[in-house]
């Protein structure tokens, strides 16, 4: 039995098949969804949670929570005021250093593009982190 043709085709074939196959990198981060408060007893007299969210709409990003009240940062067909939104949550970490949960909902309609923009602001800034454990929920839409 004459096998020269076959491996003729494994040579020509894999080298195709190899120059065809897509490297890819995959970056995973690591979320949590919101949990419900535990029924635990606690000896000290309860203290003021923190809880910041951040709300991805068309036309706006709303930050309200601890330290920050409601503001509101319009943005232009997509676009979002991303610096504004940073410096804001500098002024938060500053407020609370220790914290490191926020709250990202958004709307259904938004772009995943936007909302890994989003999260990456809220994650860290150029020095440090800011506020990297992300829940991710959705808002409806108004």
């Amino acid at each position: 039995m004459n096998i020269t043709p076959f491996l003729n085709l494994m040579v020509v074939l894999v080298p195709v098949l190899l120059s065809g196959v897509v490297f890819s990198r995959v970056a995973i981060l690591e979320m949590s969804l919101p949990s419900a408060p535990g029924k635990e007893v606690h000896a000290e007299a309860p203290k003021e949670t923190f809880k910041l969210i951040v709300t991805i709409r068309q036309d706006e990003l709303v930050v309200r929570g601890s330290g920050v009240g409601t503001s509101r940062l319009p943005g232009k067909h997509g676009k979002y005021n991303l610096k504004k939104l940073s410096a804001l949550l500098q002024q938060v970490k500053g407020k609370y250093p220790k914290e490191k949960s926020v709250i990202l909902l958004s709307e259904p309609e938004i772009p995943y593009e936007s909302l890994i923009a989003v999260m990456d602001i809220c994650r860290e800034n150029q020095r440090d982190l800011l506020f990297p454990e992300i829940s991710i929920g959705e808002v409806k839409s108004t």
